[in-house]
């Protein structure tokens, strides 16, 4: 089995900071109605996708979308022109572009669409809500925190084996000892299976406590601390600098929602 993720971007590239994506996520001629809330992305998604996924023997996947409990986030960081309508991730047989081309032609009715085949190395289990056994409700199970989706470029000071290297095996513990993260994952991107794709490297899922939302005590690990959440800070800062360039990430905050499949009339 191979791990997929999929996002959906909004169509407009000039938004400004403070634009929310929900409420842009018309395309082209044709497309399904512009969504108002996040709540509305979810179900858009759920339907675009319950046939594709089913044909594909997909019973659960994970939707990533900006919502109210994640709103003003002090970390938020957009480097990609367009921002992130909502992420997709499922496991597949084949994560490609040709045995996920129903899904991805699905999506694509939601707003333009990229596409990457990925690894999935669970540093922190995300604590799930709900057994494997149990129906999830239409509209999904949302995971308790913040979900930070962040989007990694390699620097071309760095070869790309040394910068996995330095990113997996050096910066992993650090990143977990100088933050407040409840769940980690991290996906090194294998190929991207859309043309016109963001040139990714890696893809990160971090769950941080809701506090972190508007808190950078919780986000560094210490709450109320100042000087210890500073030297987290300087810790955590030079460790991503010895991978990361300025420019080279986005951090999205979202609401991570276990989402299950279901065909029309279901």
């Amino acid at each position: 089995m191979d791990t997929l993720i999929a996002v959906v971007w909004s169509d407009a590239e000039d938004e400004s900071p403070g634009a929310d994506p929900a409420t842009e996520i018309a395309a082209a001629p044709g497309a399904a109605t512009p969504t108002s809330d996040a709540a509305r992305v979810r179900a858009e998604i759920a339907a675009a996708v319950a046939e594709p996924l089913a044909d594909l023997g997909v019973s659960r996947y994970v939707v990533n979308v900006r919502d109210a409990e994640v709103e003003g986030a002090l970390i938020d960081v957009r480097v990609t022109p367009r921002r992130l309508v909502a992420a997709v991730r499922a496991r597949v047989p084949v994560a490609s572009a040709a045995g996920c081309a129903d899904l991805l032609h699905a999506l694509r009715r939601l707003g333009p669409v990229s596409a990457w085949s990925v690894t999935a190395s669970e540093v922190l289990p995300v604590i799930e809500t709900t057994t494997v056994a149990e129906p999830l409700p239409p509209e999904g199970v949302r995971c308790e925190g913040m979900a930070n989706i962040a989007f990694l470029r390699r620097p071309e000071r760095i070869p790309r084996q040394e910068w996995l290297r330095t990113w997996l095996d050096h910066h992993t513990t650090v990143a977990v000892d100088t933050q407040s993260t409840t769940g980690y994952t991290q996906h090194v991107v294998v190929r991207a299976l859309t043309d016109d794709a963001p040139e990714i490297d890696g893809i990160v899922e971090e769950i941080f406590p809701i506090a972190a939302v508007s808190d950078l005590g919780v986000f560094f690990d210490a709450p109320g601390d100042e000087e210890r959440m500073a030297e987290n800070m300087r810790t955590m800062t030079a460790s991503t600098s010895r991978f990361l360039d300025e420019g080279t990430v986005d951090a999205v905050p979202t609401g991570r929602y276990e989402m299950e499949v279901r065909r029309p009339g279901i």
